[in-house]
């Protein structure tokens, strides 16, 4: 798709209803007139490795149980000279999405692909391999919490008009379960996720709700645009989950575990994430390795491992040794993977994940929200303690899931009176949509306090960049206050860097 058609689709994005079934799409083997194409809900690619990447689409088969798919990939936007191809099946069983595990690809190298379905082609997307060797540098966009009924996906469109963008890194919250007018109505702006009248519960239900999602023109600018990386957080599910059930989960409502089966059922089938199968489809965590410059460990917060959130004054069991936020299973993947990733001279090391790790605490010394890490403050202690018994260097870690933007560093203690080495950063992305803390806290009490906090913003809503090369990381928050309305002007609103080899955030002017 050419650059300037493609933006004024994004443009576009405020007159197209998200859940609307009648996109229209230009086919990309042929120049004619936009056509109904059984490609409405768009194409996506994800879970990038040095030779291959995932390749998604889903094709609305009228009726047939199942529907022949070709597909394509080219190192040219037109799809000429194709350097893989073949043809997959899209089935009933698969809700007719279908993905394509391609490999055999040159690391580092942009890529066009494409589908084609019932003689009508898809529009082309643009991916991306990972870099072998010595990569210069590396530039993520980082996102979470995407609220369809609470606005515009102005962050996707953003992200989706730059082209310096290598990867999105998606940290959960992708679709949220609740009926419209749970958290947000979206009849004014045409922004009714479907189903409407009810919070998703069933297969059915979470099919639905991820095809509405995916109609909307932002986030399908975004997936064409950019291969992605993801993980769920609560909302994929139901709010506030842990391994055996969930605050948003009442006894009317089923097993929780049908419901949960369910709802990753669907997540599986509708994102661009590499298929595993047995039981494994219950674990997420996996790692990506962008040559010698950086590993991305992706982590599972919510589901694998977590226990149950407790009340934040029930302090004797908080703070018990056996409290477990990963799981073992993945704790212990996490831990060998930091360690291998130093043996073979990884420069950067960086965790994808939901909750917020840094301690926040109240004026009584208790923790203001024990569904983050604060909640297991020992799991917590284990990796920072893991980081420093090793001298484990240069870890960042993405945080999404509290509507708000962070820029904080790291120790085990930071209330001791010395709290010890910055042992890592913690940079936390602000919502795509979904709306500022009810209750924002006392921003001038709050950073006299945590000396660790270096920076909060509780209002705006955006998206988080980081550039990786070989001396430094440099942060950088791109923020809007209107969501109400669908634009791309995300200006860079703060920034700052990370020097290689002394983990500090020291604050920056943001680009122009």
């Amino acid at each position: 798709m050419h650059r300037r058609r493609f933006l004024e689709l994004v443009g576009t994005a405020a007159a197209t209803s998200a859940c609307r079934p009648d996109a229209t799409v230009a086919p990309h083997h042929v120049e004619r007139a936009a056509v109904r194409s059984p490609f409405a809900h768009g194409i996506a690619s994800g879970d990038p490795t040095q030779d291959g990447v995932v390749l998604w689409t889903r094709v609305e088969a009228d009726g047939a149980e199942e529907l022949d798919v070709d597909w394509v990939v080219s190192l040219r936007p037109d799809l000429s000279d194709p350097v893989a191809r073949g043809r997959g099946v899209a089935t009933i069983e698969r809700d007719h999405t279908i993905k394509i595990d391609v490999r055999g690809l040159a690391p580092g190298r942009s890529y066009y692909y494409g589908f084609e379905a019932q003689g009508v082609g898809s529009p082309v997307g643009r991916t991306r391999t990972l870099p072998a060797g010595s990569p210069a540098q590396a530039l993520l966009a980082v996102v979470s919490c995407a609220n369809l009924p609470r606005g515009h996906f102005n962050a996707y469109g953003a992200i989706a008009a730059r082209d310096d963008v290598e990867l999105v890194v998606h940290l959960g919250d992708y679709l949220y379960e609740y009926a419209n007018g749970r958290s947000g109505d979206g009849t004014a702006m045409g922004r009714v996720p479907d189903p409407a009248d009810r919070e998703c519960t069933t297969l059915d239900d979470y099919r639905r709700r991820h095809a509405c999602y995916k109609r909307d023109a932002q986030l399908m600018a975004m997936h064409a645009r950019h291969p992605m990386i993801a993980v769920w957080d609560d909302h994929e599910i139901v709010n506030n989950t842990w391994i055996g059930g969930a605050e948003n989960h009442q006894p009317d409502e089923g097993a929780f575990a049908v419901r949960r089966q369910a709802a990753i059922q669907a997540w599986r089938e509708w994102m661009p994430v590499r298929d595993v199968t047995g039981t494994a489809p219950i674990e997420i965590h996996r790692s990506f390795r962008f040559g010698d410059l950086l590993e991305l460990f992706m982590l599972d917060t919510r589901i694998v491992g977590r226990d149950r959130q407790l009340p934040r004054d029930d302090w004797a069991t908080l703070t018990s040794r056996g409290r477990s936020l990963l799981g073992p299973t993945q704790e212990r993947w996490l831990l060998d993977g930091l360690r291998r990733s130093v043996d073979d001279g990884v420069a950067w090391r960086t965790l994808g994940q939901q909750v917020l790790m840094t301690q926040v605490r109240d004026a009584d010394g208790l923790p203001r929200n024990t569904d983050m890490w604060d909640g297991y403050p020992a799991a917590r202690d284990r990796i920072l303690g893991f980081l420093q018994d090793l001298a484990i260097p240069d870890v960042v870690v993405l945080t999404g899931d509290i509507h708000s933007s962070w820029a904080t560093v790291l120790h085990r203690d930071p209330f001791a009176a010395a709290p010890g080495p910055v042992l890592a950063v913690e940079l936390t992305a602000p919502a795509v949509s979904s709306p500022p803390p009810a209750e924002p806290p006392d921003l001038a009490a709050l950073h006299a306090a945590h000396p660790h906090i270096r920076w909060v913003d509780v209002r705006h809503r955006g998206y988080l960049t980081v550039r990786y090369d070989s001396r430094e990381a440099t942060a950088t928050w791109h923020h809007t206050d209107d969501v109400a309305r669908a634009h791309l002007e995300l200006p860079a609103r703060k920034a700052f860097r990370i020097p290689r080899g002394r983990p500090d955030l020291v604050e920056i002017d943001p680009p122009a």
